[in-house]
């Protein structure tokens, strides 16, 4: 009796099998199937790319004037149309003046940092430095012929008074 229940455990095993293979084959079928019909299509197509890129502008083309026509038809349109020409303009103007503004400002900062560091310009310093040390050679040749100048007429009139010896 031992072998009854084995051959029937075995042949429901086989069975389970069987349809676990079928189901398997199945979807490997429809696999092959959409491959197959798909393989077939992408062929059709990109034989005919370019004719159906070509179609399909022309439809484009054809849309875009629809909708042109029947946009030129709407008064909402030639409205709106003036009211974003009017925004530019103001928009326009107003980047011009904010630029000039933004300018005048930036030559303001210009000024304002180019006196804060005029002490540490050194080519300035150098110039000034230059000038000031031709000052004072002028000067110190005026102060030497002032004091040949001073010095002569006690001289001469050193020699013009006789001495007490």
């Amino acid at each position: 009796m031992t072998d009854a229940p084995k051959t029937e455990d075995t042949s429901k095993t086989a069975v389970d099998v069987d349809i676990a293979r079928k189901i398997w084959l199945a979807g490997v079928g429809a696999y092959g199937r959409i491959l197959a019909e798909t393989q077939g299509a992408v062929e059709k197509f990109a034989a005919t790319a370019n004719e159906t890129f070509d179609e399909l502008v022309a439809k484009g083309e054809e849309v875009e004037d629809s909708v042109r026509k029947s946009l030129a038809k709407s008064p909402q349109v030639e409205k709106m149309t003036h009211a974003v020409e009017t925004a530019t303009s103001k928009l326009s103007t107003y980047t011009d003046e904010q630029r000039t503004a933004l300018e005048a400002r930036l030559e303001k900062v210009r000024e304002t940092v180019a006196g804060a560091m005029a002490p540490w310009n050194l080519p300035a310093v150098g110039t000034a430095l230059e000038k000031l040390s031709a000052q004072v050679e002028a000067l110190t040749q005026e102060v030497s012929a002032l004091k040949v100048e001073k010095a002569a007429p006690k001289a001469t009139r050193a020699k013009a008074e006789p001495t007490d010896a």
